[in-house]
């Protein structure tokens, strides 16, 4: 890939703000299907599906102005890698998050971070290096690298889980720019 334009920030870009308001995490299952978008401008997947229709998401909550994404770049050996982290922090140490931990763990996941501009971020899903076979999972699946737990001391102290999760792939992390589909509580679910 050859440089073929170059980035210019416009005002809107000057005022948008930082932060992550929603994510997504799903398992990846067999026979997924994603499509992607590859352009001088697009570094994109347009769609994420399962047995042929749009992909399934839950939704973790958290505290506000909690979460953070970052991803750190390097070379080596001629190879570039992107090493990316999601954390967030899920308040009051309760039952079912700490069995939404245990059902992160040895997870083959991906992740969606939707920033508070409005874009969505997908971690743990490449095609650079991908399997031979699109519908075989990505080896560069998200996996929970962490969990802690902590009542705290004093009474204004926060009590809560912290989780991080983590990829290693081998491109920028892509937009999303499809459909998604939340899992509902219930048995229908809503598409955002």
């Amino acid at each position: 890939m050859s440089i073929t334009n170059g980035v210019n920030i416009s005002c809107d870009d000057l005022q948008s703000s930082g932060g992550i308001r929603n994510i997504l995490l799903r398992t990846w299952t067999a026979g997924d299907v994603i499509s992607y978008s590859n352009t001088a401008s697009s570094h994109a997947i347009s769609s994420i599906q399962a047995a042929g229709v749009d992909a399934t998401w839950f939704n973790y909550e958290f505290k506000n102005e909690q979460p953070s994404l970052s991803v750190t770049a390097s070379r080596e050996n001629g190879s570039t890698s992107f090493e990316c982290s999601l954390t967030f922090m899920m308040p009051q140490m309760t039952n079912n998050k700490g069995a939404a931990i245990m059902g992160l763990l040895d997870n083959c996941s991906m992740a969606i971070a939707v920033g508070n501009n409005g874009i969505h971020y997908v971690l743990g899903v490449s095609q650079k290096y991908s399997n031979a076979a699109d519908s075989v999972r990505n080896q560069t699946f998200t996996t929970m690298t962490s969990a802690e737990g902590a009542s705290g001391a004093a009474y204004n102290d926060e009590n809560g889980w912290t989780v991080t999760m983590g990829c290693k792939q081998w491109e920028a992390p892509r937009v999303y720019t499809g459909d998604i589909t939340l899992y509902a509580t219930s048995s229908t679910s809503t598409t955002t």
